[in-house]
């Protein structure tokens, strides 16, 4: 039998032996790499680097009542979105825009609109750090949401180790397809998930997308100025009041000065990386409370209203109205309260 040329089958078996395992590989369904839990979530806290529009349905239950609606998400980097919120009818019912000029916000049964200066984007190394201080993350577990490949994570907080939400994250845009929120107990809360989401790669998205102009017969509402601290403190003689008393991992976000109807308000706004606590401070100018009437442990009365989730605790302490907004629990809510100076 004819041998072949030794120096051609040297030089076939090195090819065989070097591209083989290249072939075979590139044959062979490649397992995705699992990305660390907390790159994922910074990658959220950046924003989408292409633009997107999707329908969302948000649920959320109580002891007391459980409800859902329908919202519209626009958005394009860095940070403009357009959020469109249905009624049971199916009409629009809310409109909130922002662009890098202004922010407008829109109400269709009161026909009224509110224009206020852009709002600043989030400092996201500051947010990712408070949430690393105050929550454990589970490693991240491939699923699925929105008709798309997602990452599950689940955050747990360090307080008292009890599931507080579970994400659900696109791994190629950092959009959170999917949340569901859990209360102290282990109950649900609240969730929201996008039924169907879109990204535009290539494709420009329209201009009227984040453009706003008030509808016929609609009419500003008393406006919102912004105003420094400073100005706040001279101008009308008013200065925050913070609370001596926060929950576990929460401390103070950022401070905005507002004029409205001729008088200062003073919003503090709390974090603690995911949950936001608002305290506002203004004059109190004889209008009535309404609610739930409480004691706080101080001995002085407050009245609670509910809505969903959301509770809302106001107060008179010495000539001003001070309230609180929150999903907190009314326990933490009455001991903040109780707290300020």
């Amino acid at each position: 039998m004819k041998m072949g040329n030794p120096l051609s089958n040297a030089v076939f078996w090195a090819l065989w032996v070097v591209f083989t395992p290249l072939f075979l590989q590139a044959r062979t369904p490649q397992k995705h790499i699992t990305p660390n839990s907390w790159d994922l979530i910074a990658q959220s806290l950046k924003g989408s680097p292409v633009p997107y529009q999707g329908k969302m349905e948000l649920t959320a239950s109580s002891h007391l009542s459980s409800g859902s609606f329908v919202t519209s998400i626009r958005f394009a980097p860095p940070h403009f979105y357009r959020r469109e919120v249905f009624g049971s009818n199916g009409k629009v019912k809310e409109i909130a825009i922002l662009n890098d000029k202004e922010e407008w916000i829109y109400r269709r049964d009161t026909k009224k609109y509110w224009k206020m200066p852009p709002t600043a984007p989030l400092d996201n190394q500051k947010e990712l750090n408070t949430l690393k201080a105050n929550y454990d993350v589970s490693s991240p577990k491939a699923s699925h949401a929105a008709g798309r490949r997602a990452f599950k994570i689940k955050l747990f907080s360090k307080e008292n180790h009890s599931l507080s939400r579970i994400f659900w994250l696109d791994p190629k845009y950092g959009v959170i397809l999917k949340t569901e929120v859990y209360d102290d107990s282990g109950r649900l809360k609240s969730k929201s998930d996008f039924k169907k989401i879109r990204f535009f790669v290539k494709k420009p998205v329209p201009p009227k997308w984040f453009a706003f102009k008030p509808p016929k017969k609609s009419h500003p509402a008393q406006e919102s100025l912004d105003i420094s601290l400073q100005s706040a403190k001279k101008q009308f003689k008013i200065a925050p009041l913070t609370p001596s008393w926060l929950p576990f991992g929460y401390a103070l976000d950022h401070i905005r000065t507002l004029v409205h109807q001729g008088h200062p308000v003073i919003q503090e706004e709390f974090s603690d990386g995911i949950n936001a606590i608002s305290l506002f401070e203004y004059k109190d100018l004889g209008s009535k409370m309404s609610g739930e009437k409480i004691s706080l442990k101080n001995g002085a009365s407050a009245y609670l209203s509910r809505d969903s989730e959301v509770k809302t605790l106001t107060w008179q302490k010495n000539s001003l109205r001070m309230v609180l907004v929150s999903s907190l629990e009314t326990d933490k809510l009455t001991r903040i309260a109780a707290s300020i100076p």
